[in-house]
């Protein structure tokens, strides 16, 4: 029977780097993706492994043994993903009963972890890692420091944890140091702030690659403008929403130096700053309105039904929260008519428009089911 030499490209660098997507059976497909990822990215190890599994191959063909070969690919996201995707390409290749044993040959030791997939289809008959030399030249600190930095899998497991540990530490330490010296405990010089927030730099910077964040803030800036070229008026309606929101908490946050008692405060903010809330709510239904009319779409009557029961709301609360300050004795007999009268001209807008509805629903209904019928 035959022998299988097989190479694991766990990482899936032959698909990110070289657009290559396993899995590869033979000699001449392994040999051209071999090529194409040392062309693409010399300094590449999974290339270096693919071609000592070729000579490998040549190898024991030339000492007269039945061999194929094959290399499968997993995916950038190592563990249980690329696991998978390494599984069903497996079951490609190593169908029951066609290998007597596999030789896996790798550039280390993390595909070693797919040795359960490997064993439960066919033996293993040992394994090969390949070691690639470097020149001792070019072996520096910077060096390997720059290139670990490019590497996404040693930039997640080293920098994210480094730059955290880093972060934190020089925060803390920030903090504290200004706390002292905000009670008159002077713990440092100038040199001990500046070396704490070199610290802090270095922590953000190692976050930084870690998680992607100006790469990230990018795609962001990218799908707010695409957001807002595709739905001008409802973007700019957030912003005259959010606009409104705030202009009401700063227009009503006076009343908690004018007035007295506390509970009074309390209630008169809480009525003023309804009617903002209830302006920058409102702003969405009107610019909503706006849009299906600039886009020509088809105008639904629950967008005014929306609009009748918000204001019908904004009316009852606004007199229930008024005729309470009545009620707590700190307005006049006059204030709670007009409360009373806000109250049941908002329920009144409720029921009429729940009126509406209902008929316009039952009118449909009935529509429909004539429609049916014929």
């Amino acid at each position: 029977m035959t022998t299988l030499i097989l190479n694991v490209d766990r990482d899936n660098d032959f698909g990110e780097k070289a657009g290559i997507k396993g899995p590869l059976v033979g000699y001449s497909q392994c040999y051209n993706a071999a090529v194409k990822l040392i062309s693409t990215d010399p300094e590449d190890s999974d290339s270096n492994a693919l071609f000592g599994a070729l000579k490998h191959y040549e190898l024991l063909q030339s000492k007269g043994e039945d061999v194929d070969i094959a290399m499968v690919t997993g995916d950038d996201d190592v563990g249980p993903k690329s696991d998978e995707v390494i599984s069903s390409q497996l079951d490609l290749i190593i169908q029951p009963g066609k290998y007597k044993n596999v030789i896996l040959i790798s550039d280390g030791a993390e595909d070693d972890y797919i040795l359960p997939l490997i064993l439960s289809r066919a033996p293993i008959r040992y394994i090969k890692h390949i070691i690639v030399r470097h020149n001792q030249n070019i072996e520096s600190l910077y060096y390997y420091i720059v290139r670990g930095m490019q590497d996404k899998k040693l930039v997640k497991k080293v920098a994210i944890p480094l730059g955290l540990i880093l972060l934190t530490y020089g925060i803390a330490a920030l903090g504290f140091a200004l706390a002292f010296t905000v009670n008159g405990n002077n713990i440092g010089n100038s040199s001990f702030y500046a070396f704490i927030l070199v610290i802090v730099v270095i922590g953000a910077y190692f976050m930084e690659k870690g998680f992607d964040i100006a790469e990230n803030m990018v795609l962001l800036s990218n799908k707010l403008r695409e957001y807002s070229e595709q739905a001008r008026i409802m973007f700019i309606s957030t912003i005259v929403s959010l606009g409104i929101f705030f202009v009401g908490i700063a227009s009503t946050y006076p009343i908690f130096y004018t007035t007295d008692p506390v509970l009074d405060k309390i209630l008169l903010f809480l009525q003023q700053f309804s009617i903002w809330a209830y302006a920058s709510v409102g702003s969405r239904g009107v610019f909503k309105l706006m849009d299906i009319y600039v886009a020509g779409s088809e105008k639904s009557i629950s967008v005014y039904y929306a609009i009748a029961f918000s204001i019908s709301a904004e009316t009852i609360l606004y007199g229930l929260l008024g005729y309470l300050r009545y009620s707590l004795n700190y307005m006049n007999f006059n204030y709670s008519l007009v409360s009373i009268g806000l109250i049941l001209s908002g329920l009144v807008v409720v029921i009429i428009t729940a009126g509406i509805r209902r008929k316009k629903s039952s009118v449909e209904t009935v529509s429909a089911g004539e429609n049916e019928g014929a």
